[in-house]
């Protein structure tokens, strides 16, 4: 016997369609390369650990990161804060542990930066994935 489409099961043919076009959970993975923008950089690499360069600071973005299926980001790391001049021996870097939080749609990546120590927030910071970085380095 043959099939034939009928109305209901072309609804149905359509639904399973939609969904099979919808992408799943975002993975860490997704987010692997070099995400640029102003002030700030952001690379990430296949095990899905964060290295941001900023203007004036640095940061690491540990793995594991947390993305929901909506793009929203949640990751623990740290966030060290440079200076201008040279860098003397025996300088102790003023590093914080920090939380990010952000959200991924596409090829951007809007993020805080949340200094645990302090409850100091940095940012909103929007870098965009394959895009050079404006950085303007303390001298």
């Amino acid at each position: 016997m043959r099939w034939k489409p009928t109305r209901r099961s072309g609804g149905l043919l359509a639904a399973v369609a939609l969904f099979g076009a919808c992408g799943g959970p975002l993975e860490p993975s997704d987010l692997v390369g070099t995400w640029g923008g102003a002030h700030v950089e952001v690379t990430f690499d296949s095990a899905g650990v964060g290295t941001v360069q900023y203007d004036c600071a640095h940061g690491r973005i540990a793995s594991p990161i947390t993305l929901s299926a909506n793009g929203a980001l949640q990751a623990s790391g740290e966030h060290v804060r440079e200076h201008g001049g040279p860098v003397h021996e025996g300088d102790v870097p003023e590093t914080h542990p920090a939380r990010y939080a952000g959200e991924v749609h596409g090829d951007r990546l809007t993020f805080t930066v949340t200094l645990i120590d302090s409850t100091t927030v940095l940012g909103p910071y929007t870098v965009y994935r394959g895009e050079p970085s404006q950085l303007f380095r303390c001298l």
